[in-house]
Order: C-alpha cells, then sequence, then structure tokens
C-alpha cells in the first residue's frame, strides 16, 4: 500500500480486502513500513522506488473493464461476463469443478480492487528497493 492509503477510509480498507483476499495475500503492507522492517533488520537501503508513479501508462490498464482491447478482450466488460457465464455453464454440466464460479467471482473482485487501487493510487505492484546487508 503506498503513503496515500488511509487506514480509517472504509473505502480503502474495502479496496485493500479485496485485493488480499483475491490474490491471496496476507496483510498488506505500507511501503515505508517496508522500508523501516528492513532497516531494523540491519539492512541498508541503497535504493527504493515506486516505478508505477512515473509509468506513462497504468499499470492496471489490462485489468480495467471499461478499457477496451482486442489483445485482452477477455478482460473488457463483454469478455468478463462471457467469462463468468461460461464458468457458470461449464460448472453447471460437470465440466469445470464445483468451486469454479466461486473462484471466478473472488479473482473478479480482486481485479476490482487492484484497478481501484490503482486508480487511488492506494495500492502499487511495482515498488522495488535494493537493499544490502553491510559487512
Amino acid at each position: 500500500m503506498t503513503d496515500a492509503f488511509d487506514p480509517n477510509n472504509q473505502n480503502h480498507q474495502k479496496i485493500k480486502a479485496e485485493i488480499e483476499i483475491g490474490d491471496g495475500l496476507p496483510d498488506i503492507r505500507l511501503t515505508t513500513k517496508c522500508l523501516e522492517a528492513l532497516k531494523q533488520a540491519g539492512f541498508e537501503v541503497v535504493w527504493e522506488k515506486d516505478l508505477a508513479v512515473d509509468s506513462p501508462v497504468p499499470w492496471y490498464l489490462p485489468l480495467d473493464k471499461s478499457h477496451f482491447s482486442l489483445s485482452s478482450f477477455r478482460l473488457t466488460a463483454v469478455g468478463r461476463f462471457m467469462t463468468k457465464n461460461m464458468v457458470k455453464a461449464l460448472e453447471f454440466v460437470g465440466l469445470a469443478p464445483k468451486g469454479s464460479q466461486r473462484v471466478q467471482d473472488f479473482l473478479e473482485k480482486a481485479a476490482e480492487g487492484l484497478v481501484e487501487g490503482g486508480k487511488k493510487e492506494i495500492f502499487t505492484p511495482m515498488y522495488f528497493f535494493l537493499a544490502r546487508k553491510p559487512e
């Protein structure tokens, strides 16, 4: 989570929960807390940056169902609708395992959370750091 994340904001909490549940993550930490943990463990932070900040293309664009693209049609609103119904039909006739629709639903929620988190700039998957253990 970025510094823009407000733990007292219910909408921010909802977005964070959707990302954690849908992506199978434990409690997502703030980038500043990651840096603190590195330093407390004795590492020297050589470099750190959120590469999403200067990116000319939003990282969440392929997941944004309002963005139409033939190359990622399955991620558009129409593509997701078709996928949802196909999974439902395949599960109904027994070609997909029981629970497939449930998995598809929470993955859909994760995608929505990722897009909202990206648009609000409260979540980034592009935070990188270089640290070293002093000798």
